[in-house]
């Protein structure tokens, strides 16, 4: 029967003696019985510490794996400097095992798997294996139909049928625990409607690559090889090849920390895009740009009409709320870093202060609607000249967008109520005050939702911008 063992242990009882030797080519058949573990060196156990090589020799093991089945590996293995570990699966993709393993999990499929040790330093290395066998589970997918232009999420990978109108897309998660992140490898990705069809690789191998995996026809699958444990946390986002081929990595981002999670992207070989997926609010807190590049911010899907922000190495407009589930940052050259958070920042995000800038959006902007209402005040010690550009306002049926200025004692200064028959203006307009509020409201109707640029300045302490901002105030009045 097979047994894992999901802990990793690090107590082991006895201690080997010798240094051994495994130079060569090894043949690992399956054995007879396949409910029997096999161990490697034979005279090993899993209770018992792992045995010590010989520096200075070259070893592969192959392993026989039948139809049918698939093998579970139990890795223990301690790889010095200058040497090295490789897992070679039998589509020929290669893990690389660096410094210290213990009962590290993989898994494989028929025909065969093989290890291979290149001990070249002058310092031996601990190496020590057990391979289990279990049937293949039954396959009883669900099918999942990709329409040409949106992304959709899958959470039950115990067995799927994925297809898009030109060629799949599949980018994977993390696992919720971090613990549990080695048994992405369960997962296994096939180009075709079944286990039958080539085997693209894991979706650990995935997540370690940065990379999309690819089918070469219209037709994917994802298959858990062991369902009892499909509850992991783990999900991937699926579409139509031909909305992403234009990047050279597109991976979604993975975060341990929700308060501070630094997300790097490099598009030295060119452009790279990274998605954070957030069921609350999240916050862009920094990102440091390399000179020349750009970055830019979508909601959802990337197209023109999802492009919120563009960002440089002079912006300064952080933090900023990201009010939308998907969010995908592009770098367009060279390297950029992003500081990311899953906590409220409200304190840091309602701040006024001179020279910010910054965006108010519908949470599901870019998107036909009804859950796009959005209000948000910012806010400082002094007095502002607020500059805000409406660049999608959403106003149809009975929706309505009302921007405010308020002064310390929270009376209005310049209030503005937008709808569809009184649009707000197309250029950039000036509110003065201590407070500003932005207040988008649909009332029942489906809309795309509303993006307002903001920047502030604070107003001269030389009484002449005071002034100005009275005189405001007394103008407004005249018209109530």
């Amino acid at each position: 029967m097979f047994h894992l063992f999901f802990t990793f242990s690090f107590l082991f009882s006895t201690v080997a003696a010798d240094l051994y030797i495994c130079n060569g080519t090894n043949t690992i058949n399956a054995p007879a019985n396949l409910n029997s573990t096999i161990n490697y060196p034979s005279s090993w156990n899993e209770s018992q510490t792992i045995p010590t090589y010989q520096f200075n020799q070259q070893c592969r093991w192959n392993i026989e794996v039948p139809q049918g089945y698939f093998a579970f590996l139990s890795l223990n293995a301690e790889t010095p400097t200058n040497s090295s570990l490789q897992l070679i699966y039998a589509n020929g993709m290669i893990d690389n095992v660096v410094g210290n393993a213990v009962k590290f999990p993989y898994f494989f499929l028929a025909p065969k798997f093989s290890i291979v040790l290149q001990a070249n330093s002058m310092k031996s290395g601990q190496l020590a294996f057990s391979i289990s066998y279990s049937k293949m589970p039954n396959f009883n997918p669900d099918t999942h139909s990709l329409s040409a232009t949106d992304p959709e999420i899958i959470s039950d990978l115990t067995a799927c049928v994925i297809t898009a109108p030109t060629q799949v897309s599949l980018i994977a998660s993390n696992t919720a625990n971090f613990l549990f992140y080695p048994y992405n490898r369960l997962f296994v990705v096939f180009d075709g409607s079944s286990p039958n069809a080539t085997c693209l690789g894991n979706l650990y191998q995935a997540l370690a690559s940065g990379k999309q995996l690819v089918s070469s026809g219209k037709t994917l699958t994802v298959m858990n090889l062991l369902p009892a444990m499909s509850n992991l946390g783990n999900f991937i986002m699926v579409q139509d090849h031909s909305n992403v081929k234009q990047f050279a990595n597109y991976r979604l981002a993975s975060c341990i920390s929700t308060t501070d999670c630094y997300q790097g992207l490099s598009s030295v070989n060119g452009t790279t895009a990274v998605v954070s997926l957030s069921k609350s609010a999240s916050y862009l807190k920094s990102a440091t740009i390399d000179p020349h590049s750009n970055l830019n911010v979508y909601y959802g899907s990337i197209k023109n009409s999802n492009l919120v922000s563009s960002y440089n190495s002079k912006s300064t407009g952080f933090p900023q709320k990201l009010n939308n589930y998907m969010t995908t940052f592009v770098l367009d050259s060279n390297t950029a870093l992003l500081e990311l958070s899953f906590e409220n920042l409200m304190t840091t995000w309602n701040a006024a202060y001179d020279n910010r800038t910054g965006y108010v959006t519908s949470p599901n902007f870019g998107v036909s609607s009804v859950y796009q209402s959005v209000i948000e005040a910012i806010s400082g010690n002094d007095y502002y000249n607020y500059t805000t550009k409406v660049i999608n306002h959403g106003l149809v049926g009975n929706a309505t967008l009302q921007i405010t200025t308020y002064d310390k004692s929270g009376n209005a200064i310049d209030d503005h109520i937008y709808n569809k028959n009184n649009l707000p203006p197309t250029n950039q307009d000036v509110h003065s005050g201590k407070t500003l509020s932005i207040t988008y409201q649909t009332n029942g109707e489906n809309t795309t939702g509303a993006l307002i640029d903001f920047s502030i300045a604070k107003i001269s302490d030389n009484g002449t911008g005071i002034l100005m901002l009275w005189v405001t105030f007394a103008i407004s009045l005249l018209f109530l």
